[in-house]
């Protein structure tokens, strides 16, 4: 039986499969494509990041008290949508 994840933007349930592992190292998130980074991860639709960052889903979920830097994460989300966009 495959894991069970939520999405931290939409709470949506998926499979790990369909979502972006998304960790935290000092106050700046990272994305984790491979999902091996040591350490807590959060879950998260590529589509729902945005959304995320801005209303503070990552702050939660990492129980920190300042706001996380996201702008590295979508920078790759960003990336990944330009390389879609050549593949189609």
């Amino acid at each position: 039986m495959n894991p069970i994840r939520s999405c931290i933007g939409c709470r949506k349930r998926e499979n790990p499969t369909m979502l972006l592992r998304v960790v935290c190292v000092e106050g700046k998130l990272f994305p984790d494509p491979r999902a091996i980074a040591p350490g807590r991860g959060a879950w998260v639709h590529q589509k729902c990041a945005g959304k995320a960052v801005e209303h503070g889903s990552f702050t939660r979920a990492y129980r920190c008290g300042a706001q996380c830097d996201g702008s590295e994460l979508l920078h790759y989300i960003n990336e990944m949508d330009a390389k879609d966009m050549k593949l189609k």
